[in-house]
């Protein structure tokens, strides 16, 4: 039902999604040769800019732990 909603809103709304087509008649798949490896993807993740006093102290270590891991970027939004 979800799905329906968004495809049927899509079409009477001026969005990103309803400037696209997608073909579903094809059924190749990219060689995973061509596809870039997750961990070069997740280095350009990164977190908002949000205060320390904007969230709590979990939610601020829990998001750079994350980013930490992952080799992405977190920003506390603290500064000048």
């Amino acid at each position: 039902e979800f799905a329906r909603h968004v495809n049927e809103e899509a079409t009477q709304q001026c969005t990103l999604r309803s400037l696209l087509k997608f073909r579903t008649d094809v059924n190749s798949s990219i060689p995973i040769e061509e596809v870039e490896p997750a961990s070069e993807i997740v280095k350009r993740f990164a977190t908002g800019a949000m205060s320390f006093g904007s969230i709590s102290q979990e939610s601020h270590e829990s998001l750079a732990v994350a980013m930490n891991r992952l080799g992405g970027k977190s920003n506390t939004g603290e500064g000048g």
